[in-house]
């Protein structure tokens, strides 16, 4: 037990337990909400109501055009001094005007195909309204996802956390279950709760944000951020845009999937695959809260010390293969009983579940390589190795769904966490001299 749970650092251990104590809270919310609507309306309906939100979170991430990892990464460097902050406050209004801008025209360009939409993807045009409902949503979306890059640069984590992770989630269960026991099963409370809890996000957000840029700065001087006051538009999309491109990549081999999986099946199918992701992702929190705590370690060590980076990888990869791998086992060999919770029609799906836990526990025996490589100067050769998985994912998960339907899309999700992840791996090795994969009871792998 010893070698499992010992050697770790205070600060990963810390850091760790915070991020993934918010977003764990956040998701057993929304397996809640999801469990209300499959049980009182069904797989078809819980499936429109998924593609929907997978519209809302498409038209945003390509409105965002990078600037909400932007705003994260000048928040954290300018908040140290009050000429820092008066110029954090004109970059933020640079950056949400221009955000804003997209996030306008892809509501009005998703409007005007509304009824394609519907027809392709949601199974008919009476789906419509839910479109149109979308497009409404993209702007605040937009610009609650600024302001959260925003919070967590200026060191409000958990404001942010909860943003993204419980706030909406919270509304839309409360919400819609006040609608039911008023209103009895209509279906389009469903997406009617979702409008009301993005909404109240977006104004907590804003005022927040006006409540802060309102007060006088606090913190300490650093006369070396005066120059990033002159920061100009094609200096910011310079930095922006390949930050948009890696997100893009990302979208399109993972995200994506759902989209294809839509055109060529139908709702029920698309929530029967959403649920399993979302049941296979549980494995998934220590693994991101491990990539959240340990990226500056990456950053400061590749710096400073070459044994202290080898150190630090070898102590983050301990700890995701056996929270994060231990957990992928554990939901496979549950698959049925898991999805059975959520009624007889989802865990026909068992066989989607247990591809997906054997892809995470691939991306738990692997590691954070892509992470790291960001970190060490690599982000290009990264970029490079998103573009070539995308491409390969997308063209395997078409052939897949076609010939093996739902299961099909698990197929492309397994293909593309064994390909990204190894191919990272080889890169990192060849990069740094330095073997991610974690092999326990291995001489090479006591911490």
């Amino acid at each position: 037990m010893s070698k499992i749970f010992g050697g770790f650092s205070a600060e990963l251990l810390r850091g760790v337990a915070s991020v993934a104590s918010l977003r764990i809270l956040g998701v057993l919310i929304g397996y809640a909400f999801v469990l209300m609507v499959a049980r009182v309306f069904g797989a078809t309906a819980l499936g429109q109501y998924q593609l929907t939100i997978q519209v809302i979170g498409t038209c945003g991430l390509i409105s965002a055009l990078g600037f909400n990892q932007l705003t994260l990464k000048y928040a954290a460097r300018l908040n140290t001094s009050e000429e820092g902050w008066r110029s954090l406050r004109k970059l933020c209004k640079q950056w949400a005007g221009i955000a804003s801008v997209a996030a306008v025209a892809s509501s009005i360009i998703l409007a005007a195909f509304a009824e394609d939409v519907a027809s392709q993807f949601f199974g008919g045009p009476e789906a419509k309204q839910y479109i149109l409902l979308a497009s409404i949503l993209v702007p605040f979306q937009v610009l609650t996802n600024l302001a959260c890059g925003l919070f967590r640069g200026i060191g409000l984590i958990s404001l942010s956390e909860y943003l993204r992770s419980i706030h909406v989630r919270v509304i839309n269960f409360l919400v819609l279950g006040i609608l039911i026991v008023v209103g009895g099963k209509n279906v389009d409370f469903v997406l009617q709760s979702f409008v009301v809890a993005s909404l109240s996000a977006f104004a907590l957000a804003a005022v927040i944000v006006l409540k802060k840029f309102r007060e006088k700065h606090s913190g300490g001087q650093d006369a070396s951020s005066s120059h990033l006051e002159t920061l100009s538009l094609n200096q910011s999309l310079g930095q922006s845009l390949p930050m948009y491109q890696s997100a893009l990549l990302i979208f399109a081999s993972t995200q994506a999937l759902v989209y294809i999986l839509a055109y060529f099946e139908n709702p029920a199918e698309v929530a029967k695959y959403n649920v399993s992701l979302q049941i296979a992702n549980l494995a998934n929190f220590i693994f991101a809260s491990v990539v959240t705590v340990s990226a500056p370690m990456y950053s400061r060590d590749f710096a400073e010390n070459r044994a202290k980076l080898e150190a630090s990888i070898k102590e983050s990869s301990k700890m995701i293969f056996w929270a994060s791998g231990s957990a992928s086992l554990i939901i496979g060999l549950l698959s049925y009983p898991l999805l059975l919770v959520f009624g007889e029609e989802f865990a026909s799906a068992w066989p989607v579940l247990v591809l997906l836990a054997a892809a995470n526990f691939v991306n738990a025996f692997t590691g954070a390589s892509g992470n790291l490589l960001d970190m060490t100067g690599g982000h290009k050769i990264r970029k490079n190795i998103l573009l070539a998985n995308a491409v390969l994912t997308i063209l395997m998960a078409v052939f897949a769904i076609q010939e093996f339907g739902v299961l099909g899309v698990a197929i492309g999700y397994f293909f593309n966490m064994c390909f990204g992840n190894f191919i990272g791996v080889y890169v990192v090795y060849r990069k740094l001299g330095i073997n991610m994969m974690y092999v326990p009871w291995s001489r090479k792998a006591v911490a």
